[in-house]
């Protein structure tokens, strides 16, 4: 007799949509998710954040989630997938928890779609006024004190750089979005 897989309800964080001219309605995404098979899904915010349940796997569920936007809308978005296990890590492993607290809107989880293939250092002549960056559970850490809007450490940057895709939310968002995976398992 097989096992069965138990559904769990995780977190697709959509890489630079609504940025650029890259549209992408919540209500679409909703509509596609639940069309490729995911559980009730929700979002939050209207920044590429859904809620959703599957058995499948982080990574399948994302390259799933990835096949049917690209299908649908012929647009190519990358999605990082995260559990409720996954995101309280990156929240325990904090290396800036008074930032965290105080200014959590200056405070990024930059959620990466593999290893990064290059050391962070490569990053220190991007930082400015007091910016730094540190690595984390399948995340980077970024600390803009100045605010991200005028960084040159933009996600497009570190990503060449370091030769991994990610998509940053701030500490706030990654609050929430546990909150609401948490609330999901009670």
């Amino acid at each position: 007799m097989g096992s069965r897989v138990q559904m769990k309800r995780v977190a697709g964080l959509l890489r630079a949509i609504n940025v650029g001219g890259r549209k992408l309605l919540m209500a679409d995404l909703k509509r596609i998710a639940g069309e490729a098979g995911f559980d009730a899904p929700a979002t939050l915010l209207a920044s590429g954040n859904l809620l959703f349940g599957t058995r499948l796997s982080s990574e399948a569920a994302g390259k799933t989630l990835e096949a049917a936007i690209q299908k649908d809308l012929g647009l190519a978005a990358d999605v990082m997938v995260r559990d409720l296990a996954e995101l309280k890590a990156v929240i325990a492993a904090n290396p800036f928890p008074r930032q965290a607290k105080e200014e959590p809107n200056r405070l990024m989880a930059m959620f990466l779609s593999g290893e990064p293939q290059g050391e962070l250092s490569l990053l220190d002549s991007a930082c400015v006024a007091g910016e730094e960056v540190k690595s984390g559970p399948g995340c980077l850490y970024v600390w803009f004190p100045g605010g991200a809007g005028t960084s040159k450490l933009a996600n497009g940057l570190i990503e060449r750089r370091l030769k991994v895709r990610g998509t940053a939310r701030n500490w706030n968002t990654v609050g929430k979005l546990a909150a609401l995976l948490e609330a999901a398992e009670a």
